[in-house]
């Protein structure tokens, strides 16, 4: 990021300014600027030091461009699927930082940890419908995260093996667990077993391996890469490791539109520079089992724009879900991220999903349900270490299937989410993110009996001051 502003700063005064003008007087800096712009070379034929002198200055520039030019890591919110074809493309410019480093062997961690406050005090002590920050007025240690393996070299011209183990504890455990691994395949906890989740079946803090995979590379063409394991999706724009997040609260969109996790292989085609295919086979949405032993497709494409400023990632996932195996869940995603200027970059993501005969109608006949969204996030960059961000959310759950889990839609009135969210980054040095955050969310929708969703549905409203520290070590 500071070589971009200062990338922006240089290239204005380079269109006004000669070689040496710094140290000239103001008017003779400007008469003599112009007059080697409009004379070009002429001015200076006759001088070879000057020449010479201009010459540096020219090439300069032009690398100067050429860096401002290169894909806006730092500004842009991907997703995992746009985090990783950045990686590919650009030798992991924005990266998490390593604690251990040798050769391609690494390995890296973070804690995060962070309170929210709601004033609306819930009895549960629950901000529900928000997950990972779910808890309210209340102390959380969200991740203390572990990442270690090999990466592949997508550089050379040979054959390579590389692979990755992510483990996670913290209260964020349990929106990652995966049927089969953490969970038995009836969806009761193994590994996480007493404490208030889940109806007293499941502990508040706790651990989950939500990546598992080995990683090959096959140097053909352009370069393909194949993951073999258990993975994070490559769906969306928000992750759950959370540095590669800008705010701390998560859209609806990643809390009840998308998969967390795969098990299965995943193909990345490098289709010259700017295009990467993906192409998978899964064992279904956050499974390590698969229930329906019915293979699922993962797929999508990456497209990144000449100069790097515009990325777009289409992704989609269908398969069989439910556990008489004949229930076909499809969901894809959008996203469109777009460097406006120097300080400014813009992201809109659109997902939607239907699970066949997920809900009944009037009639308790079985019908499919669905699920849109629309997300909209606008960051704007202030200095080295301070930027601010917004995101305004829509997400409507049609039959209330995924958010509520009810199957008679009937019942329940409304199906309509907003939430918007405004807040900041600090970064006082690489290893340490502060991210306080205003959120306000509210909803049309009405369970029997109840008034709302949220404060223990009693309420249509929310309102959440949020705060986490991220260090990374």
């Amino acid at each position: 990021m500071t070589a971009r502003l200062i990338v922006c700063v240089l290239l204005f005064g380079a269109s006004t300014l000669p070689p040496g003008a710094m140290a000239a007087e103001p008017s003779q800096t400007d008469t003599r600027g112009y007059a080697v712009v409009s004379a070009g070379y002429s001015e200076v034929a006759s001088s070879p030091q000057a020449a010479s002198n201009l010459d540096t200055w020219l090439t300069e520039a032009a690398d100067a461009r050429a860096v401002e030019a290169e894909p806006p890591h730092s500004d842009l919110y991907l997703g995992d699927a746009g985090y990783e074809t950045y990686r590919t493309q650009a030798d992991a410019v924005w990266t998490e930082e390593d604690f251990f480093h040798r050769g391609q062997l690494f390995a890296q961690g973070w804690l995060d940890q962070g309170f929210t406050w709601n004033p609306a005090s819930p009895d549960s002590r629950l901000n529900y419908p928000l997950t990972f920050n779910d808890r309210a007025n209340e102390y959380q240690m969200n991740q203390l995260y572990l990442a270690m393996g090999r990466r592949v070299n997508t550089e050379g011209c040979k054959f390579d093996v590389g692979g990755r183990v992510d483990l996670l504890y913290g209260t964020d455990y349990f929106f990652t667990e995966a049927t089969g691994l953490e969970n038995h395949p009836d969806g009761t906890p193994r590994w996480n077993t007493t404490g208030p989740r889940a109806g007293g079946t499941a502990a508040i803090y706790g651990l989950a391996m939500p990546q598992l995979y080995a990683e090959f590379y096959m140097p053909w063409r352009y370069g393909t890469t194949v993951k073999v394991g258990h993975f994070y999706s490559i769906m969306g724009c928000e992750s759950v490791m959370a540095p590669r997040n800008f705010f701390y609260s998560h859209s609806y969109s990643k809390q009840y539109g998308e998969p967390f996790t795969f098990t299965g292989f995943l193909a990345s085609y490098q289709y010259g520079e700017r295009l990467t295919f993906h192409a998978g086979m899964t064992r279904g949405w956050d499974s390590w089992e698969d229930p329906t032993d019915r293979p699922g497709f993962l797929g999508g494409v990456s497209w990144t724009s000449r100069d790097g400023r515009t990325n777009v990632d289409v992704t989609m996932t269908t398969g069989d879900e439910e556990v008489n195996g004949q229930n076909n869940r499809t969901a894809y995603s959008l996203v469109l991220a777009h460097q406006l200027n120097c300080r400014w970059s813009y992201v809109i993501q659109h997902d939607f999903g239907v699970q066949r005969d997920g809900a009944f109608d009037a009639q308790f006949q079985s019908v499919p349900a669905h699920w849109y969204s629309l997300n909209q996030y606008l960051f704007y960059t202030m200095s080295d270490t301070v930027s601010l961000g917004a995101r305004f959310e829509w997400f409507q759950d049609t039959n209330n299937y995924r958010v509520l889990g009810i199957p008679f839609a009937s019942q329940v009135t409304g199906k309509n989410y907003y939430e918007a969210t405004v807040g900041l980054n600090w970064k006082p040095s690489p290893r340490f993110t502060l991210r306080p955050e205003l959120r306000w969310d509210w909803s049309d929708v009405t369970p029997p009996g109840d008034r709302g969703m949220y404060n223990d549905f009693r309420s249509r409203h929310q309102f959440t001051l949020a705060t986490d520290l991220i260090f990374m070590f």
